[in-house]
């Protein structure tokens, strides 16, 4: 079988850590060229990865090379303009996140994407392929925690310019549209939806405490889901410690997947008194095997199974749909129904 042609927009952290070394490795693909307007970053990282080709534009890409898959790590102002550009060359598009900077952008990319159906489309929502995961849901269809009523997600680090950031543009409102909620924030919407299904309303809280940043590096997130059940998640960019991680709770018993002690199915009994017996059981010691390591095989295997993965373009407008209310809830200080 002919490989597919790979390409990559955007020379950035996201490429080097995921995209590029996964096309690399994936035996059905062959990475033909990088893009970058920075002739410095697309230099060193053509020199890093030994690729011949490197362009500045994406019209001399397409001008001059034969592509069939695009992974757009552009900043975020870009992502729609890269991914409907890729979408209109006929190529499939893995999209980093967030999807695009707005809704409008977002029923852009729908639009070219329908004219265009037999090209792959995924965002790069990368919780869903931690094997942590994987097994919690696959626990929670099969009754594990009896009913689950209740998910808390908590997503917070030191902020992307600790050792990952190539330029400052994530700091810059214009080019990331929003900061840690948007940054952290739209994993842990996809993540609470991947696991319960739709967010019909959403209460937000945001603000920049450590940062002299201009935009949020905290923000807190309450959810209720279209089936009635609750959620609420802490994303932000000031942690130095803490939980990282996933809980569930259910009629049964609970999930904590702690994505650095491990995945656990906890059962037990709490009073008011204050009386609390407690069994734990280790389900998964790595429970974050896989995301960027497997991302890009995920994404070749939907395209030669010619299905739409999952993770695709309805999610990442799901997602944005929850992001923009929740910028909006937070800006008018109410509930907004999504």
């Amino acid at each position: 079988m002919k490989k597919l042609r790979a390409a990559v927009i955007g020379c950035g952290a996201i490429a080097h850590h995921c995209h590029i070394p996964g096309y690399l490795k994936n035996r059905y693909t062959e990475l033909a060229a990088l893009v970058d307007p920075y002739e410095k970053n697309l230099k060193e990282a053509c020199a890093k990865f030994n690729i011949e080709r490197g362009y500045t534009s994406l019209e001399d890409l397409f001008a001059n090379e034969s592509i069939d898959v695009v992974s757009v790590c552009s900043p975020n102002i870009y992502h729609a303009e890269h991914a409907i550009a890729a979408l209109n060359h006929g190529c499939h598009v893995l999209c980093e996140k967030p999807m695009c900077m707005n809704l409008k952008e977002g029923q852009m990319i729908q639009k070219a994407a329908q004219k265009h159906p037999g090209s792959i489309f995924m965002v790069a929502f990368t919780h869903r392929l931690y094997s942590g995961n994987i097994k919690a849901r696959r626990m929670i269809e099969q009754g594990k925690i009896g009913e689950p009523y209740v998910i808390r997600i908590r997503f917070a680090h030191q902020g992307p310019m600790t050792g990952w950031a190539m330029s400052d543009w994530f700091f810059t409102p214009s080019k990331a549209g929003g900061g840690a909620m948007f940054d952290m924030g739209i994993h842990a919407m996809d993540l609470a939806q991947f696991y319960f299904g739709p967010i019909r309303k959403i209460n937000a809280m945001m603000a920049t405490l450590e940062k002299k940043i201009e935009m949020e590096d905290n923000a807190i997130l309450q959810f209720l889901f279209a089936s009635g059940k609750m959620g609420y998640a802490e994303v932000g960019w000031s942690s130095k410690q803490g939980f990282a991680g996933v809980e569930i709770h259910g009629s049964e018993a609970a999930i904590i997947n702690d994505y650095f002690e491990g995945l656990y199915l906890m059962k037990g009994e709490s009073s008011a008194t204050g009386k609390r017996i407690i069994r734990k059981r280790m389900i998964d010691k790595n429970p974050c095997q896989g995301g960027w390591d497997v991302e890009i095989d995920y994404f070749v295997n939907a395209i030669r199974k010619r299905e739409q993965p999952e993770m695709g373009l309805q999610a990442g407008l799901n997602s944005m749909k929850v992001a923009m209310a929740a910028y909006e809830s937070a800006k008018k200080g109410k509930t907004v129904t999504i």
